[in-house]
C-alpha cells in the first residue's frame, strides 16, 4: 500500500508477465526480486501522479526521449519479427549447398555439417531480406537529401596562426638534453651492478661503443641519442649530466636503484615550438571550435525530408553531440556525418513503418510502459540531475587524484629478427652464433656500413608471419592496460621503449628466443592534460552523482508516499505458486 492507491498479487503478475515473460518463474523464485519489483512498480504511480500535476507529455524534452524510446522498442520488434518471418530452408537447399561446397567441410559427413549450413544460408537470407526491406522503405519515402550542409570548411591558415598566437604559453618545450646512457639495475646485489657499471666504463674509455658493451650483458640497458626533457628523470640525474659539456662522457653514477653512464651529446635550451611543429595538434582543436560555429549558425536549415517531414541541420547535430566521445570520432568529418545522417534516416524509416504495429491493442501496454520510464527520467531530471553540479575544482581533485590513469603509454612500431633457442644447449649455442652473425651484418664494425634490417630478417628470423615482410610488426607495441599480459610482456616492451627510432637493439633473450628489434617509429608517454580528461570526468563525476541522488530520490519518494509491502502475504504467495498441483 501506498498513500492513494494498493499493489495486489494479480497487479504484480500482469506487471511480471509484460515484462518479463521468459524469466518469469524465476523471479518467482526470490522473495528479495519481487519486493524490488513491487517498490518499482509503486514508483511508477508515484511516477503517474507527477505527470498528473506538471503535464510534461507535451514538452520536446519528452517528445525527443520518447522517440529514442519507441525506436529501440520497435527495432528489437523489427529483429524479433525478421527470425519469425524468415522462410524455413529447405532440406533440398541444405544438400544442394553441401554437394556444391563438398571441398570446403573435407571428410565431414552432412549430418556433421547440417546445423552449420542451415545457419549459413539462413543468415544469407535474413542479410538480403534487410538489404531489401531498407531499399523498399527508401523507394516509397520520398527522401530529399542537403548534406552539402555537412561540409564544414576547413580552417583558413590564419585561424590556425590565431589559435596559436593566443595560446602560445601552451607549446613551450622545457630543456632538453640529447644524450647516449647506459644503466645497470642494481636488482639484488648492488656490488655486482657497480662492478659491471665499473668494467663498462673502462671498456669505453679503451674504445669500446656503448652498443658493444651493452651487446657484452643482457641486463645493460641503453638508450642511444635519447631525448630526456627537464624534469622527467629526477634531480639528481639532472645535476649529474648538466654538469658535463657536450661531447663529454659521465664516470659512474647512482640514482634510486640503478648505475649510470652518460654521454651528453647536446644541450637544448627551452623554446617554443613552431606553428609548423604544433599544427597537427592544432588543426583538431580549431576544426571543433569551427564545427561548433557552422552549425549553430545553420541550425535551422533543412538537412533531410522524409515523406514531406523536414529535419534540421540543428536536430541531427543534436542527434551526434549526445553520442559517446568514442563514437563521435566514428563519424568526424563530412564522411562521418553524411554517414550518420544516412543511418538516422533509415532508423527513422524503421520506426515509422512499424509505428501503428506499437499501437496495436496487442502491443499498446508495452508502448504505455515506455511512455512511463521517459516520465521517471524526466522525475529524475528536474528532481536529481538538475541538482547535480560538477564543479572545475571536484574534477580537478579526481584528475590530481588518478594521474596513473591520465597516461597515453609510449608505443613503438617495429622490426625484429627472432631466433629459437631450441631444446638443448648445442641447438642454443647454434642460436646464438646465428643472432650474432645477423647482428653483426646489421651493425658491422667502425668505418663499415650495415645491411637493410629487412634483407637480413628474410634470412635469419624464424617467425614466418614476419620474416616474409621483412620482420615487421603489424600495429603498435607498447605497455598495456591487461596487467596479468603486462607481467609477462614487460621485459620484451621494456627493451623496446629504450630505443630510438631507426635504432638497433643488441641481442637480448626472451622467452624461449633471441632477438634483434629496430624501432621504425614512436611515440612517447604522455599524460592526458586535464583540458582533454575534462569531459570524461565530467562524465563520470555526473554518473557517481546520479546514482547516489537516485537512490535517496527513491527512498524519499517511498517514505513520503506511506509505502509499506507486506512481506507475509508475498511469502504465502511464493508458496502456493511452488507447491505442485496434485
Amino acid at each position: 500500500t501506498f498513500n492513494g492507491g494498493q499493489i495486489t498479487i494479480a497487479d504484480l503478475e500482469e506487471h511480471l508477465a509484460l515484462l518479463i515473460p521468459d524469466e518469469f518463474q524465476e523471479v518467482m523464485n526470490s522473495p528479495h526480486t519481487l519486493e524490488l519489483v513491487v517498490q518499482d512498480m509503486v514508483t511508477d504511480e508515484l511516477a503517474r501522479q507527477w505527470a498528473a500535476e506538471r503535464q510534461p507529455d507535451n514538452d520536446e524534452t519528452f517528445a525527443h526521449t520518447m522517440e529514442h524510446i519507441t525506436e529501440e522498442i520497435n527495432l528489437e520488434s523489427f529483429d524479433s519479427q525478421l527470425h519469425e518471418n524468415s522462410a524455413i530452408v529447405s532440406e533440398s537447399e541444405i544438400q544442394t549447398y553441401y554437394y556444391q561446397n563438398r571441398e570446403q567441410f573435407g571428410d565431414q559427413t552432412l549430418d556433421t555439417v547440417r546445423d552449420t549450413i542451415r545457419q549459413t544460408l539462413v543468415a544469407e537470407r535474413e542479410q538480403g531480406y534487410i538489404e531489401e526491406y531498407l531499399q523498399r522503405l527508401k523507394d516509397n519515402a520520398s527522401i530529399t537529401r542537403s548534406f552539402e550542409l555537412l561540409d564544414v570548411p576547413a580552417p583558413a591558415e590564419e585561424d590556425l596562426r590565431r589559435y596559436y598566437d593566443e595560446n602560445a604559453s601552451q607549446f613551450i618545450l622545457p630543456m632538453q638534453v640529447i644524450v647516449d646512457e647506459l644503466e645497470f639495475p642494481i636488482a639484488q646485489d648492488e656490488s655486482t651492478a657497480r662492478q659491471q657499471a665499473d668494467d663498462a666504463l673502462l671498456s669505453i674509455r679503451s674504445g669500446a661503443t656503448f652498443e658493444q658493451v651493452a651487446q657484452e650483458n643482457t641486463n645493460i640497458i641503453i638508450s642511444a641519442t635519447a631525448n630526456v626533457a627537464q624534469g622527467s628523470r629526477g634531480l639528481e640525474w639532472e645535476t649529474a649530466v648538466l654538469a658535463l659539456t657536450e661531447g663529454e662522457m659521465s664516470g659512474v653514477f647512482r640514482v634510486e636503484n640503478s648505475f649510470y653512464i652518460v654521454r651528453l651529446i647536446a644541450l637544448e635550451d627551452e623554446r617554443t615550438q613552431t606553428l609548423e611543429e604544433v599544427r597537427n595538434l592544432i588543426l583538431p582543436v580549431v576544426q571543433q571550435q569551427q564545427t561548433d560555429v557552422w552549425f549553430q549558425e545553420n541550425a535551422d536549415r533543412t538537412l533531410f525530408t522524409i515523406k514531406g517531414r523536414r529535419y534540421t541541420v540543428g536536430q541531427f547535430y543534436q542527434e551526434y553531440q549526445e553520442l559517446q566521445p568514442i563514437t563521435q570520432a566514428q563519424f568526424s568529418g563530412p564522411d562521418g556525418m553524411r554517414n550518420l545522417a544516412e543511418q538516422l534516416i533509415q532508423r527513422l524509416l524503421l520506426v515509422e513503418d512499424t509505428y501503428d504495429q506499437l499501437l496495436d491493442s496487442q502491443n499498446q501496454p508495452l508502448t504505455d510502459e515506455s511512455r512511463l520510464q521517459v516520465l521517471k527520467q524526466m522525475l529524475h531530471q528536474e528532481s536529481v540531475d538538475d541538482q547535480i553540479e560538477v564543479t572545475d575544482d571536484e574534477m580537478q581533485q579526481f584528475y590530481n587524484e588518478n594521474l596513473d590513469l591520465m597516461i597515453l603509454p609510449a608505443e613503438a612500431r617495429i622490426r625484429y629478427i627472432r631466433i629459437g633457442l631450441g631444446s638443448s644447449e648445442d641447438e642454443a649455442q647454434r642460436a646464438r652464433e646465428q643472432a650474432n652473425e645477423a647482428y653483426n651484418r646489421l651493425i658491422p664494425p667502425a668505418l663499415q656500413t650495415g645491411e637493410d634490417f629487412a634483407i637480413v630478417a628474410q634470412e635469419y628470423s624464424e617467425d614466418p608471419e614476419t620474416a616474409a615482410n621483412g620482420g615487421e610488426f603489424p600495429g603498435w607495441i607498447g605497455e598495456g592496460a591487461d596487467l596479468l599480459a603486462e607481467t609477462e610482456l614487460h621485459p620484451f616492451h621494456e627493451r623496446i621503449l629504450t630505443l630510438q627510432p631507426n635504432e638497433i637493439s643488441p641481442v637480448f633473450e626472451f622467452g624461449d628466443s633471441l632477438y634483434i628489434v629496430q624501432v621504425i617509429e614512436r611515440t612517447e608517454a604522455e599524460t592526458v592534460s586535464f583540458e582533454q580528461a575534462q569531459p570524461y570526468i565530467q562524465e563520470i563525476l555526473f554518473q557517481q552523482e546520479h546514482e547516489t541522488l537516485s537512490t535517496q530520490l527513491e527512498s524519499t519518494l517511498l517514505e513520503q508516499a506511506g509505502f509499506t509491502v507486506y512481506t507475509s502475504v508475498l511469502e504465502t504467495y511464493l508458496s502456493q505458486s511452488m507447491t505442485p498441483n496434485p
